[in-house]
């Protein structure tokens, strides 16, 4: 009966300092596998990925063809650690990035008017319930319904800059001069991405975000642009492939025992040896693919007339499980004038050839494709 009591209260304390642990602002625990996840910004990607990012992981995005629609994934990325006040890394090999830090997209504010006095109290009751629970449940127009656990922002607008002062934010881009630095085999890797490693090791160390540092309360965002691009590397420089895959090789290692998460992008359309961008979704823990309609013939087809591109779920993450994440196809995105909206992608009915003489649907003899 001792044994049995003292075996009781190992559990209940465990179990009390982890959920201490991990009580982290903008940050939940996964019930499945108790990883802890966080927005991506998003709420209809982190539904199809599986409830946010997880921290300590690698997700990359392979840009469209003109860059436009990852971009605003960074942005929601980006704006979310803003919102929750995350440290922040930004390294852009696009545009610089003090000006995507400009164009973040402002947090959305409820348009609930309640009345001072109103003349039926339970409704001013009902009207509080609905402002408060309004962002616990997002509906998708395909139908889906799933919790989301971001702020919602609004593309319109942008950022007030009162913000983001009060947000720790360190930006870095390959184009900037930096000062010697020590650490890093220039053999194994060459510069800009063995300088860029070491600062994001710098951070991450003297502000404890490491997993072995005690009372951590907060998490960092990395977020990395158009890395492979030619902005990042000059001409004559040689194996540029293999600095990115050792790159991300040394920073998945790096995140694996830090409270931190990275976004980063890839401009794969530049990349001509399928091998290559074959070893970089391998490396990546969550893996995004974007295909932009924009000069594109499919933008006359009927069936996508209402978006702007498609999105695959190329790799989710495998951690602490054994069975494989259920990846979701057939996807594709729209930019509204306030959001970024990812929808599940169906095949309209065809009225036309199912039609009969007699004007009545399924009644005729003729053969149309909705026969089984």
């Amino acid at each position: 009966m001792s044994a049995h009591s003292n075996q009781t209260d190992t559990v209940k304390s465990f179990r009390k300092k982890g959920a201490e642990s991990i009580n982290i602002r903008g940050t939940r625990v996964f019930t499945q596998n108790a990883q802890l996840l966080t927005s991506t910004g998003s709420s209809t990607l982190d539904f199809f990925i599986g409830g946010g990012l997880a921290v300590g992981t690698v997700c990359l995005i392979e840009e469209d063809c003109y860059n436009t629609y990852s971009n605003i994934l960074v942005k929601y990325f980006l704006t979310e650690g803003v919102a929750n006040n995350h440290k922040l890394f930004l390294s852009s090999g696009d545009k610089p990035s003090k000006s995507i830090l400009k164009e973040l997209p402002s947090i959305k504010v409820p348009e609930v008017k309640i009345e001072d006095n109103p003349k039926d109290p339970a409704l001013k009751e009902e009207l509080k319930i609905a402002w408060r629970y309004q962002n616990q449940q997002a509906t998708f127009a395909s139908g889906i319904k799933a919790y989301s656990h971001n702020h919602g922002y609004d593309l319109s607008k942008t950022l007030p800059e009162e913000m983001l002062q009060c947000c720790s934010i360190t930006a870095w881009d390959p184009s900037e001069k930096c000062p010697e630095y020590f650490g890093i085999d220039q053999n194994f890797i060459t510069f800009p991405l063995s300088y860029l490693l070491q600062r994001i090791t710098s951070e991450i160390t003297s502000n404890g975000f490491r997993t072995s540092s005690k009372g951590c309360d907060n998490i960092m965002r990395i977020a990395i642009t158009s890395l492979g691009s030619p902005l990042w590397f000059s001409n004559s420089e040689k194996n540029q492939e293999l600095n990115i895959i050792r790159f991300l090789y040394l920073l998945k290692a790096l995140l694996r025992t830090s409270y931190a998460v990275a976004v980063v992008t890839v401009p794969s359309y530049l990349v001509q040896d399928k091998v290559i961008i074959s070893r970089i979704r391998q490396i990546c823990d969550t893996v995004i693919s974007l295909e932009s309609f924009v000069g594109s013939d499919r933008k006359s087809n009927p069936l996508f007339k209402e978006y702007n591109g498609l999105i695959q779920i190329v790799k989710l993450p495998v951690l602490n499980t054994f069975m494989y994440p259920t990846q979701m196809s057939d996807l594709a995105f729209k930019l509204k004038r306030k959001d970024f909206v990812i929808e599940r992608l169906h095949l309209p009915p065809d009225f036309e050839e199912a039609q009969g003489d007699s004007g009545s649907f399924g009644c005729s003899g003729k053969p149309s494709k909705l026969d089984f």
